[in-house]
């Protein structure tokens, strides 16, 4: 039995506490000090055992009132254990699982996995971990020895008796956290949390890969040697990895988070071969599981980071996965095909919003829009006025010279239509031009967005006679409504309240247009028949006029005719809101800018605008972790849409393996797919688990949305349109985002899980050796390597018993303070010292 005993103190004083206690004590001293030093100049000096005495009995007395005060005792702590405790901590990660060869062999000749090669010198080193419990260091109090493993990967595991003794792990982990149980190790020791026997040592088996190659890991290896030294015990390590493989591996991406459309990104990333020279790669460019770019090169390094890069132009806008991947053209084995490939998720945006503006003639509500259009950079605006009418072209004489320039009427409405993101038909005379109308409601069903501004022209006169376009808009402009010019203030409907376009109107407190300038013209126009068909909606109405069918005569409409939005504006005085006097700013902003510009995001699918937005909770997931889908339903006034059914399917992106069912070529099964309903407040929650290590895309649509339209199309009589409504069918069931009639009825996200990460992109297993041996030399330990022929050894260094921190098995602490001793010491010393005093003639 070990037995230690201090001294302690139950009363700790204030810092002014202590300095009075110090400061009386100091005084008591001093004066007798003083007064003795007097008597001796003066020749009186009692005799040396009275002055003995004295100074005895004085510092008795001062001890005897220091131990009051501070109440001091004496601990009495023992010990009657004398084991100790080792950690191994074993990596289990994810490059234990590689094979590789020694320093003799070729690339991918007589090669070994690392795991077996540690799992053989686990079994053959069972003697050894015997003799590691018994505590036989050559120390001759060495004692026994707790022997504790641990798993280590991106978490720290511990492991039963059972499990380490058969080293029941599988090398999966994405990740060497190294750093981590060391300081978990050193967080216990340094707070005493740690149980049982006190931390002796130390023993790391893997292959040393922990950390990023230099210099990008000198941070990590700065912070394990900081690590190593806090621990204050000798860390032995035991190198499983050997010299030689044969590998490519793609190491590190260089990527933005976007890109711009139709404008040359590049997209790079470092790769790294290990016994590949004179080897040609090829390496891809993959897009949502196509590919995209490729390209050949060869090899002519060994294991020095080179980079292959490629430019592509993104054609369409929306969020992707793409991955750079790589593979040998000879087939050769490589030590591992997870780092062959690298994932990343992108969005790509809009660079510039290509516009074009055509109007009638030129006036203050034209010249507002176009100087509010070419003022954003962003804006790619053509802009043009059309200055002859129908009744200068019929009395046009086609054998004179025209002194105009001519209107590019075939190539804008015909050969560019498509390239614009946004058509403003601003008081446009329709009749000279209604020939192209109908190639503008195409446009408009295939996903274009449509402005139609009023005035004198257009909605006046009834020009939009065009039944494929008719049937789009919000408002009938089949016939004329004339133009008015009494001034009016617009009201704002219970739709515009929500929406985005008008939204700002509410949330500034001007619902009844307080404060902002009247406007001087409208055309007056009907709802179609077709209203609810194409979602139209009125956000601004007339506060007086009223339809045919008693209801409020619109301003401002919208309306989502199949992948189409259509805003119309019965009138050509909103320019007023931009210059009128005193004129108020909402937000630093100007009305006239809020209204155009929610109009702008509205039209161009700004996020914020979609009717159905789809959610995840990150891009990038563990394997294992679920991923949490929220869906989010609006009604065609934005407000939150209750009790909507909506579908979803999440599918791989990356040759996910087909169902049992499909035939050669088909696509990859889904892996998660159902229906949901949206609660009160239009939301849904799904959660997707157990997905393997992949890319995926997650789609979810209004399942009434694909109800409708097949229902639509069961009604066609005609056998082209039976057989246009299969086709639609079949198409709708293959991709439903592209089935939905309504833009913003349909959502996709993609995100990733297990992503290879940094764990298999530097693989060679020479750098991680050094650093294991680097540390256990600074720590004192011993350095094992397998692939030389070391076995685990009978004795490793740790830590003497008496030199660790171990906690008290006994512990008794005696106050010195408390009890009549105590008081009658210092009473008899001080009073014995006056008495002594007054005897030998001091005062």
């Amino acid at each position: 039995m070990d037995r230690s005993w201090s001294l302690i103190a139950g009363h700790e004083p204030s810092t002014l506490g202590w300095i009075l206690l110090v400061a009386c004590v100091g005084a008591a001293v001093v004066e007798m000090v003083w007064t003795l030093r007097q008597r001796l100049r003066a020749g009186t000096s009692p005799g040396l055992g009275a002055l003995a005495a004295l100074v005895g009995l004085r510092l008795l007395g001062l001890l005897a009132l220091v131990a009051i005060v501070l109440e001091l005792g004496v601990r009495v702590e023992t010990w009657t254990g004398d084991a100790r405790r080792l950690v191994v901590l074993v990596d289990q990660s994810a490059s234990l699982d590689l094979a590789d060869s020694p320093a003799r062999a070729d690339p991918g000749e007589d090669s070994e996995r690392r795991w077996s090669r540690l799992e053989r010198a686990w079994s053959e080193g069972a003697d050894a971990r015997a003799a590691w419990r018994q505590g036989s260091d050559g120390e001759a109090r060495s004692g026994s020895l707790d022997v504790e493993v641990r798993a280590f990967a991106s978490d720290t595991l511990p492991l039963t008796h059972a499990d380490a003794d058969a080293l029941a792990l599988a090398p999966s982990g994405s990740a060497s956290a190294l750093g981590a149980a060391l300081a978990e190790l050193a967080e216990a020791t340094a707070g005493g949390q740690s149980e049982g026997a006190p931390l002796a040592g130390v023993l790391v088996i893997s292959d040393g890969l922990v950390i990023p190659p230099m210099p990008a890991g000198r941070a990590e290896r700065e912070h394990l040697d900081a690590l190593v030294d806090a621990l204050g015990v000798p860390v032995s390590a035991v190198a499983v990895g050997a010299p030689t493989l044969r590998d490519l591996a793609i190491a590190e991406l260089h990527v933005g988070e976007f890109a711009f459309v139709e404008n040359v990104t590049e997209f790079a990333a470092d790769y790294v071969a290990h016994g590949l020279v004179d080897q040609v790669a090829v390496f891809e460019l993959v897009r949502d599981g196509e590919v995209v770019d490729s390209q050949r090169v060869r090899l002519e390094s060994d294991g020095a980071p080179a980079t292959i890069r490629f430019e592509v132009a993104p054609d369409r806008t929306g969020q992707f996965v793409y991955a750079i991947r790589a593979r040998l053209e000879s087939k050769l084995e490589e030590a591992t095909l997870a780092n062959n490939e690298r994932s990343f998720v992108i969005k790509i945006l809009r660079d510039k919003v290509r516009v074009l503006h055509v109007a009638g003639r030129p006036d203050w509500d034209v010249r507002a829009l176009r100087t509010l259009l070419k003022r954003d950079p962003n804006v790619e605006l053509l802009s043009y006025y059309i200055l002859r009418d129908w009744e200068d072209t019929v009395r046009d004489d086609g054998t004179a010279p025209l002194s105009l320039i001519a209107f590019p009427t075939e190539e804008l409405f015909r050969e560019q239509l498509g390239s614009f993101d946004l058509i403003i038909l601003h008081n446009f005379d329709a009749v000279s031009h209604d020939t192209y109308l109908s190639n503008v409601a195409d446009y408009v069903r295939e996903g274009g967005s449509l402005v139609i501004i009023g005035g004198d022209m257009g909605m006046a006169t009834g020009d939009y006679t065009e039944p494929a376009l008719r049937e789009l808009l919000p408002v009938d402009l089949s016939r004329p409504t004339g133009l008015e010019r009494e001034p009016f203030s617009p009201a704002l409907t219970e739709a515009g309240r929500r929406h985005p376009i008008t939204a700002w109107l509410a949330e500034s407190g001007r619902t009844d247009w307080r404060e902002l300038p009247a406007l001087d013209s409208f055309n007056p126009a009907d709802y179609p028949r077709n209203a609810a068909e194409v979602g139209a909606t009125a956000l601004l109405v007339h506060p007086e006029r009223q339809t045919a069918d008693g209801r409020p005569t619109p301003l401002l409409a919208v309306s989502e005719p199949e992948r189409g939005r259509v805003v119309t504006l019965a009138t050509g005085a909103t320019w007023r809101l931009g210059f009128a006097p005193e004129l108020p700013l909402i937000d630093g902003a100007r009305p006239y800018d809020l209204l155009w510009l929610g109009a702008v995001r509205w039209l161009l699918r700004d996020a914020s605008a979609e009717r159905l937005i789809l959610e995840l909770d990150g891009v990038e997931h563990a394997v294992g972790e679920t991923v949490d889908m929220s869906v989010r339903t609006l009604s065609a006034s934005y407000a939150a849409e209750p009790g909507v059914e909506v579908e979803y399917r999440v599918t791989r992106l990356d040759g996910g393996a087909p169902g049992p069912d499909s035939e050669p070529g088909a696509k990859p099964a889904p892996v998660a797919e159902g229906r949901v309903t949206t609660d009160g407040i239009g939301r849904a929650h799904v959660p997707v688990e157990d997905l393997p290590a992949g890319a995926y895309q997650a789609k979810a649509w209004r399942a009434e949305s694909l109800q409708a339209e097949a229902e639509a199309e069961a009604e066609a009589g005609e056998a082209g349109e039976a057989a246009e409504a299969a086709e639609a069918a079949e198409l709708a069931e293959e991709d439903p985002e592209h089935a939905a009639p309504e833009l913003g009825q349909a959502a996709r996200r993609v995100f990733l899980v297990g992503g290879s990460g940094p764990e298999l992109a530097h693989v060679d297993a020479d750098r991680g050796t050094a650093l294991l041996e680097a540390l256990a030399d600074r720590s004192g330990g011993e350095f094992i390597e397998l692939v030389a022929g070391d076995a685990l050894p009978d004795r490793l260094p740790l830590t003497a018993l008496d030199a660790l921190d171990r906690p008290a098995d006994g512990r008794r602490d005696i106050p010195l303070w408390d009890g009549w001793a105590a008081l009658l010491l210092a009473i008899a010393a001080l009073g014995g010292e006056w008495i002594l005093r007054r005897r030998v003639g001091l005062r």
